[in-house]
């Protein structure tokens, strides 16, 4: 199962006449609730620090949980949803028990993906889905990230809708900004394997997305000139999440 697809960044491209298509099982997707959440906290980070523990988490979508997810137990205080409104629609929103005491901030990456009825356009070049959902959304991830920077936002959850591909990337952009090792952020982004067997994930998928942080002299450098965060905002999540 793929958590979505990807367009070409570049609006200059021609659009191809014919765009595959492929269909999102929702009915499948809405068992996922809850399914693909970890914390991200305890990787160790360089210059003996790590990442503190029980103050950002990953998941799938939260509009289904167990009674007994540990979600439910935790004084969530922003959850930050990377799903569109279409898969809002199918899926629902987060559960109440969730957003009982936490800020919710939505930021849709992949809007113009969906369709009513699962429908996506697929026009990515094969192994690039990955990096055109970090090129492709430059102004929702610059509100990611200045939503992190953010002291009073923590403990934050964040989610798309399988928990792996939106928001893998997203946790491999935040733990390389910490100082994470690569082999641990790829260890991580295959964790989603354990929940999704039957459609895993590759290492080679983030290549891409490596790629393009290094050309850009690094993750700050990325950040910097692609999403515009600023160094202070940076500085801000590093001091919130490393120990």
């Amino acid at each position: 199962m793929t958590d979505f697809p990807a367009l070409p960044n570049d609006e200059r491209r021609p659009k191809a006449p014919d765009i595959p298509r492929m269909v999102v099982d929702f009915n499948r997707l809405r068992e996922a609730g809850g399914k693909n959440f970890r914390d991200l906290g305890g990787h160790p980070a360089g210059d003996g620090r790590r990442v503190r523990r029980g103050k950002i988490y990953r998941s799938s979508h939260l509009a289904r949980i167990p009674d007994e997810h540990p979600v439910r137990q935790m004084a969530v205080r922003t959850l930050v949803t990377l799903q569109s409104q279409v898969e809002l629609r199918h899926l629902g929103a987060p559960h109440q028990d969730v957003l009982r005491h936490a800020r919710w901030e939505h930021l849709p990456i992949g809007e113009r993906w969906f369709r009513d009825g699962g429908a996506l356009e697929l026009a990515s070049q094969p192994g690039k889905e990955h990096l055109v959902m970090l090129t492709g959304f430059a102004s929702d991830w610059r509100r990611f990230f200045a939503i992190l920077a953010q002291r009073d936002a923590y403990p934050l959850v964040f989610h798309c809708s399988a928990g792996r591909d939106r928001t893998g990337v997203a946790s491999a952009m935040l733990l390389e900004l910490l100082g994470v090792g690569r082999d641990i952020i790829v260890d991580d982004f295959l964790k989603s394997n354990l929940v999704f067997p039957d459609s895993p994930l590759t290492a080679a998928q983030l290549t891409p997305v490596f790629e393009t942080i290094d050309q850009a002299g690094g993750i700050r450098g990325f950040l910097r000139e692609f999403m515009k965060v600023p160094d202070a905002e940076m500085e801000v999540i590093r001091e919130e999440l490393l120990e």
